[in-house]
């Protein structure tokens, strides 16, 4: 897309200029220290304290410096996530590459359709919506693929969704604040253990040196300025100085503890702040938004604001491993005692806020993750919810298949709620319970479907698709199977359910595996049932006729034209009566 191109020329030029100016004051900021260790030298060496004046200033200059200097990296680090993600998304729709991670860490075997249904993976589902950056983001993304929804929440994520959309700028934002947060699941878990941490005290005989030794300092340093040739000055600031850097070092083990091993969290903390602006000045209209906005801020509390604070002390308390900083700064004012005060009386008022946002921010990146594949496929409708017992997809296809390679097909499940689907090999049945499946997984986290039009109602989603054989629990094929199989039967007289079987008991014999067929279908069509069963076995489309107003027979067929295979994957009524195994054994020349 256009958009897409623009935007990734506009943040490359913007890159460029800022890292010009990173450069610049990197440059600067070295100039100066070597400025202030020379005129140091120079007061010592020649007894001459007119040098220290010199240092004094450039101290000063070299503070604003490297507070430029940061906000600069920071700037340079954001710019430069946005161009990525502009090329990201040039590379996925015009390369057909998928550089998202894919949520293998969140897979597991024995859900009830994400293995069968490649939700997670290389080239699934996750990959293919996945916008997300943060370790909570993309465990957002995945419950919403993977877990039950009632129809209140898919409705919320709908209004959400088509909010969302349009807003490119504003969701680009969000995830290149995201990007550059680094907040993977060990930096998350360690937040979530500092947060939950019980808060230690500073006791007051220390508060109150860490305010009287530094007075005593500003009266001594000014006492030698006044009266130099009087010694009792000099030895009166070495002495204090000494005293203010030993109860800082005293420090030291509190200052690591909270830090918890971890490095420039500040930054984490401060693309949070940053992100939580920006959704605090959005003007939103859908009600989840709107509640999302509430949490952050009311008439006198701003996360924005308090994150940002709570940014600046995590790194003031960094600057601990600071020689320079550490040694001077402490020896004069004891600057990590009082910045420790202050971090500490944070955490015990506000110290549960921190989590409570990035669920929040997560949730968030969730739902920008599927506006952004609402944006993308603008020609995809939102399913339109029911009340129950109508479920139909228009024109329904695999988001996953290119545009130019798909092939949509209709289905109605509100008659007949049970379609007994045939075909021969390569038809197409599998990929068709694949699409279904994949479209009910969107449809159920409030996403827009691969289809014309659709309504449809909250069910848990079923499937027994991919199974296979485990030397580890030595576990046949065929009783995999079975198990799989009584897990969706008690599954669906638990509740209705949608269900989609592929090819069932293909490790028995034939007999057995009509007559099981039969038995699971009969099954499942005593409770409230909805779903697909596609078999190789014509015989059990028969049991249709027992059950007319419940049961359908559903097909793919193949013709043979030239000497040649020719499928067009288009469903039909009624049953599969062409076959193709025996001919492309015999092209192949496998048998005669």
């Amino acid at each position: 897309m256009e958009i897409y191109h623009k935007r990734k020329a506009e943040f490359e030029k913007q890159f460029s200029a800022v890292r010009t100016k990173y450069k610049t004051v990197g440059a600067l900021r070295i100039f100066i220290f070597l400025v202030i260790i020379c005129f140091f030298y120079l007061s010592v060496s020649n007894g001459d304290f007119s040098y220290l004046y010199v240092s004094g200033i450039a101290v000063i200059l070299f503070i604003v410096l490297l507070k430029i200097h940061a906000g600069l990296s920071f700037k340079t680090r954001y710019l430069k996530a946005l161009v990525d993600i502009n090329q990201n998304e040039i590379n996925f729709l015009e390369k057909e590459e998928q550089p998202f991670e894919d949520g293998s860490e969140f897979a597991t075997a024995n859900h009830a359709y994400s293995h069968d249904l490649d939700i997670f993976g290389t080239k699934s589902l996750y990959q293919y919506l996945n916008r997300t950056a943060s370790y909570i983001g993309k465990r957002k993304l995945a419950d919403l693929l993977q877990g039950k929804t009632d129809k209140e929440t898919i409705l919320q994520n709908q209004e959400v969704v088509k909010e969302l959309a349009d807003k490119v700028e504003w969701r680009q934002t969000i995830y290149a604040y995201s990007k550059i947060s680094n907040l993977d699941k060990d930096n998350f878990e360690r937040l979530q253990k500092w947060s939950t941490s019980e808060t230690s005290k500073i006791n007051k005989a220390d508060i109150i040196s860490a305010y009287l030794f530094p007075f005593l300092m500003l009266i001594s340093i000014a006492g030698f300025f006044v009266n130099s040739s009087n010694a009792f000055w000099g030895y009166a600031v070495s002495a204090i100085f000494s005293l203010n850097l030993i109860i800082a070092l005293s420090k030291i083990r509190n200052i690591q503890t909270e830090l918890g091993g971890v490095e420039k969290i500040y930054e984490t903390i401060g693309s949070y702040s940053s992100i939580a602006l920006q959704i605090e000045k959005e003007d939103f209209k859908s009600s989840k938004m709107s509640e999302y906005t509430a949490k952050l801020q009311n008439e006198s509390f701003y996360v924005s604001k308090e994150l940002k604070i709570l940014s600046r002390l995590f790194g003031q308390l960094e600057t601990v491993a600071n020689i320079f900083i550490m040694i001077v700064f402490n020896g004069f004012f004891q600057y990590h005692v009082h910045v420790l005060n202050k971090f500490l009386t944070w955490k015990k008022n506000k110290g549960g806020l921190l989590l409570a946002t990035i669920e929040t921010m997560g949730e968030i990146e969730a739902l920008n993750s599927l506006a952004n594949f609402s944006y993308n496929n603008k020609t995809y409708a939102f399913p339109i919810l029911n009340n129950g017992e109508k479920i139909s997809f228009k024109k329904l296809g695999h988001p996953l298949i290119q545009a130019q390679k798909r092939v949509t097909n209709s289905i109605d499940f509100t008659d007949k709620r049970f379609v007994i689907l045939t075909g021969s090999n390569m038809s197409g049945k599998s990929t068709f319970l694949r699409t279904v499946g994949v479209n009910l997984v969107l449809a159920n986290a409030g996403a827009p479907v691969c289809a014309d039009g659709a309504t449809f109602f909250p069910l848990p989603l079923v499937v027994s698709m991919r199974l296979t054989d485990s030397l580890e629990d030595s576990e046949s094929y065929f009783y995999a199977e079975v198990k799989r199989l009584k897990m969706i039967i008690e599954k669906v007289q638990e509740e209705s359910c949608f269900v989609l079987l592929d090819e069932i008991l293909r490790g028995t014999n034939s007999d057995d595996k009509q007559s099981g067929t039969i038995g699971v279908i009969l099954k499942l069509i005593q409770e409230k049932t909805y779903g697909i069963i596609a078999t190789h076995d014509l015989e059990v489309c028969n049991v249709t006729y027992q059950f007319p107003d419940i049961l359908i027979n559903k097909c793919f067929e193949v013709e043979i034209k030239n000497d040649d295979l020719f499928f067009d994957y288009k469903i039909r009524d009624g049953i599969c009566k062409n076959k193709n195994a025996t001919f492309i054994m015999k092209k192949m020349e496998i048998i005669d």
